[in-house]
């Protein structure tokens, strides 16, 4: 390994923001990943479909791609064409004991980006308030990022709340559903605005003009237009970044001059790394992992934060003919963002569904066999859906335990509830049945599903950015007290969890990071 070399962690989202950055100064780059990938047989089922224009689709052959593994409640995990391999472990994972918590690492090549909801939106400076750094810190670096993201998005009511930027925003068609509830916000904008509510169109990062609309986004897009980590990290090895796969990292340390990563191959055997610096992506809970074994912090909880994911299921006034067989996207369809401070002081961030396969899945699961005997325009031209996500503060988190297991080690993981998240959840509930005169659009509350913590992945704040880091914090630069070459920069340092999309300022955040220090903006310590 050269000595010189900075040693990127992962290969998610984050990880190769910080690559990017780090390839773009010129740095030598090396990233180590476990790297699991799609099955072979599943990769070529996924291929003879995209040889034929979608009419010519066969109904079988979806069915692989629609296929999800037993769910033990109504919100199934998404799979990628119908496999789970973003959610498997190898022999050198450390075993995870959670029988209440959903919540895992990713060893999977690109991470959870290969099952994300694309769904991207900056954070307010107004959700920032303890950070000690805000949005004009992270500014540079979410317009660096959307030079290899892209993102479909509009100019509209939410731009001044949230930039956009970049110039030249490409919109999404919209599907029916959501282009009439759009008509009655957009007619409704005053009344709207003076309740502290703003809405406008998803930004979701996917190749919009490349889109057939076949509807299967929550599956996986059979074309790749949806963006994965996956398609940066191919860039990055184009432009001469080193990728190492089959790489499962155990420790990290600071050696004289610059680190050492100790290691495990696939096969469990023992494998080991030097570098100038290293910067840990692997994703929440395996980040969490490395740092308390390099720290040897056994027994010793933490707490990593969460952006509670609720669902509110709603049914509009006017009924949409035809969803089942429209031409559509399934990603988010607009934004709805809640500003009142009776509720919370921070940002209420929900996005909107209009209809999908899954909501025929919800119709079996709460009327068993009578679901096929409900018209499809009776409910389903009718039934939409928010998918809701609360601020931290008000949100449950994940303690999470590195515990000695014989002579291996076992991550123990268990919810800690949050009481004030169900009377939240209310509140919102009641807040947007106070609009329906204007969205036209009723929630059905004896349907609203609040998941446990960690649920929705948006996870993070386990060693939280400080301006004068404490035991268990980061610098801003992602550096964990005591540290000076090894830096944290997925959303393991995220101060709070602001309830807007997480996956966009992770990426921005672990840019900021791997382009300071490659401007000399750090001193060791």
């Amino acid at each position: 390994m050269t000595p010189g070399a900075h040693i990127v962690i992962g290969s998610g989202p984050a990880a190769v923001s910080c690559a990017w950055a780090l390839a773009d100064a010129g740095r030598e780059v090396i990233i180590l990943d476990t790297g699991l990938t799609l099955e072979p047989e599943r990769r070529r089922d996924v291929d003879t479909v995209t040889a034929r224009p979608p009419q010519d689709w066969h109904e079988a052959e979806l069915a692989l791609i629609r296929a999800r593994p037993p769910a033990k409640d109504e919100v199934p995990l998404k799979t990628s064409y119908g496999s789970d391999y973003p959610y498997r472990t190898v022999a050198a994972s450390t075993p995870v004991e959670a029988p209440d918590i959903t919540a895992r690492g990713s060893y999977a090549r690109g991470g959870l980006s290969n099952v994300w909801g694309g769904s991207v939106l900056p954070y307010r400076q107004h959700d920032l308030d303890r950070w000690p750094i805000g949005t004009s810190d992270l500014a540079p670096s979410y317009a660096e990022v959307l030079k290899f993201m892209p993102v479909a998005s509009y100019d509209d009511d939410l731009t001044t709340m949230f930039p956009l930027y970049t110039d030249d925003p490409v919109p999404h068609q919209p599907s029916r559903q959501a282009a009439m509830i759009r008509a009655n916000v957009v007619r409704h904008r005053a009344q709207l605005a003076a309740r502290q509510v703003t809405v406008g169109r998803s930004r979701v990062a996917m190749d919009a003009p490349r889109c057939v609309a076949c509807g299967l986004c929550l599956h996986g897009c059979p074309h790749g237009l949806i963006y994965s980590a996956q398609s940066t990290l191919d860039m990055l090895i184009a432009r001469g970044v080193r990728y190492i796969p089959g790489v499962t990292v155990k420790t990290v340390e600071d050696i004289d001059g610059g680190v050492r990563i100790a290691a495990q191959d696939l096969s469990g055997a023992a494998i080991s790394f030097e570098g100038a610096r290293v910067f840990v992506g692997a994703g929440v809970p395996n980040t969490a992992d490395i740092l308390l074994r390099s720290q040897n912090r056994y027994d010793d909880p933490i707490y990593i934060r969460d952006s509670q994911y609720y669902l509110i299921p709603a049914l509009s006034r006017r009924s949409v003919g035809g969803v089942t067989s429209e031409r559509l996207h399934t990603l988010a369809q607009l934004f709805f963002e809640i500003m009142d401070a009776t509720i919370s002081p921070y940002t209420i961030h929900l996005q909107f569904y209009t209809y999908n396969d899954l909501f025929r899945a919800i119709l079996q699961a709460k009327f068993g066999a009578l679901a096929r005997f409900i018209p499809d325009r009776l409910i389903l031209g009718r039934l939409m859906l928010w998918q809701g996500y609360l601020h931290s503060d008000h949100s449950g988190a994940i303690k999470a335990t590195l515990r000695r297991n014989g002579t291996s080690d076992l991550m123990a993981m268990e919810p800690a509830l949050n009481p004030q998240t169900p009377t939240k959840v209310a509140q919102i509930a009641a807040k947007l049945s106070g609009l329906s005169r204007w969205t036209g659009l009723h929630p059905a509350k004896p349907l609203i599903e609040i998941t446990e913590p960690g649920r929705g992945f948006h996870i993070g704040g386990s060693f939280p950015m400080a301006a004068e880091p404490g035991p268990g914090e980061t610098d801003i630069l992602g550096r964990p007290r005591g540290m000076s070459r090894v830096h944290l920069i997925d959303a393991s340092v995220f101060t709070t969890i602001p309830s807007t999309t997480i996956t966009f300022t992770a990426m921005a955040n672990a840019h900021r990071i791997g382009a300071a220090v490659v401007r000399g903006e750090t001193d060791d310590r």
